[in-house]
């Protein structure tokens, strides 16, 4: 073989031989790299702020709203048909009138005139009578003279003895009674008095006015109490004291109502009139309805027991709240509607700082905060998994699903301040806000 053809092969192969090379310096290299430590890096835990659980005795109330409404309201109208003649001055929208007082008067010429003529009728009607009873003495003495035989039948005596004359004679003179008695009434008709003491809402007619049977002359309230119809949910009736259909005597919850002028709240107690036997097909509410007496403080008696003279009247039209006091609950938990999730669930830390998804049952919601049923301690180990017992921590703010499970630390435990004030607690904002979950390297939300 020839130099120059050996060389010519040694070119051939020198790539091959450095790639072989190179692969077994590679896996030499491989074969004595130091093995890597694994190492497990902890989840940072949530850190989030928490409230404390506290369970109360507490009575609930219930608020509602409604329109002041009088308790008998009458339209009056005329019974008779005529001119108005007369308009009292106090027959007005606004006006006060006392029972038995003159509001209107029509024109009672053709009435009198009614009243003379059945007078005269009857006047006829009685002097018949007497006509017929003395022809029927007349007639007796003859049937005693001429029935000596005595063979006459009993309808020949009754027909002798005139006995059908003077049954429709007396029949004529009652029918005369009962005419004037008509006519007189319809006299006293004209006049248009008060039924009771009251308030005219309204007047629809005036002086010289033609008014026929049947037409309005006006509405009338009594002023001596209203009524005020309170809606109550269907699923709240169980927090009240309602007397049943049959035991009014059953003492009712108390009501109060209020009204807000110029900043300013006015109450008055209310009394539980009634409560109405039918809920409401669509929005299923029970109606309640509460009274109120002397509203317009007409009675001067009653006027020296109320509240001082500043106290606006409780007039028909005005829109009020109002109160109703429940009965007394046990191992009542309340808390702000913030931690309160749309399912009616709360997110709580349990014993070993995880967060557990916790349902329960919402009472009802008052101000900034909802009431729910709490746990006792014979319900903890249950099969019942509903409520909170005394001491459990609520996490606060938005927190996700997929963190069902993870431990959290707690940046700041709230308690609930107590407070019975549901006024206060309408009046304040609330005391828990929404606050962010952050990783331990991140400030916490202050609330």
């Amino acid at each position: 073989m020839s130099l120059s053809s050996l060389s010519s092969k040694r070119k051939v192969l020198r790539p091959f031989i450095i790639i072989i090379a190179a692969l077994v310096a590679a896996y030499l290299l491989y074969l004595s790299q130091p093995k890597p430590i694994q190492q497990t890096q902890e989840k940072s835990r949530l850190l989030v702020n928490a409230i404390e659980v506290v369970s109360e005795t507490r009575q609930m109330t219930i608020r509602s709203q409604g329109t002041v409404l009088p308790s008998t309201e009458t339209e009056l109208s005329s019974e008779v048909q005529g001119r108005v003649i007369e308009v009292a001055d106090n027959f007005v929208a606004g006006g006060f009138v006392k029972q038995g007082d003159l509001l209107l008067r029509i024109d009672d010429l053709e009435y009198r005139t009614a009243v003379a003529r059945a007078q005269a009728s009857m006047a006829a009607a009685n002097t018949r009578l007497a006509e017929e009873r003395g022809r029927a003495d007349v007639a007796y003495q003859d049937w005693l003279r001429y029935n000596k035989e005595g063979k006459r039948s009993a309808q020949a005596k009754s027909l002798a003895l005139r006995e059908p004359q003077i049954a429709e004679a007396s029949a004529n003179v009652n029918a005369a009674q009962a005419e004037l008695a008509k006519a007189k009434e319809n006299l006293t008709r004209t006049t248009v008095i008060a039924p009771y003491d009251g308030l005219i809402r309204q007047r629809s007619v005036d002086l010289g006015q033609h008014v026929s049977v049947g037409t309005v002359l006006g509405v009338c309230f009594a002023s001596d109490q209203i009524e005020v119809r309170l809606p109550i949910p269907e699923n709240k009736l169980a927090l009240l004291d309602l007397p049943s259909p049959n035991n009014q005597q059953t003492k009712a919850s108390a009501i109060q109502l209020t009204l807000s002028l110029n900043n300013t709240d006015y109450h008055w107690q209310a009394n539980l009139a009634r409560v109405e036997s039918v809920l409401d097909n669509r929005s299923r509410m029970l109606y309640l309805v509460a009274s109120v007496d002397d509203p317009y403080r007409l009675n001067t008696q009653l006027e020296k027991q109320q509240t001082p003279d500043n106290k606006p009247l409780l007039r028909v039209g005005t829109f009020v709240d109002a109160v109703i006091t429940g009965k007394t609950l046990n191992n009542i938990v309340r808390i702000p509607h913030d931690v309160l999730q749309t399912d009616n669930t709360v997110w709580v830390i349990d014993d070993n700082g995880q967060l557990q998804r916790q349902t329960v049952d919402v009472i009802t919601n008052e101000g900034d905060y909802a009431f729910i049923n709490g746990r006792d301690k014979t319900e903890i180990n249950s099969e019942k998994n509903t409520g909170l017992k005394e001491g459990d921590k609520i996490a606060v703010g938005y927190i996700d699903s997929g963190n069902i499970g993870n431990q959290v630390n707690i940046a700041d435990l709230i308690k609930i301040p107590a407070n019975n004030s549901t006024d206060q607690a309408n009046n304040r904002n609330a005391t828990v806000k929404a606050a962010t979950i952050k990783n331990d390297s991140e400030p916490v939300q202050e609330i």
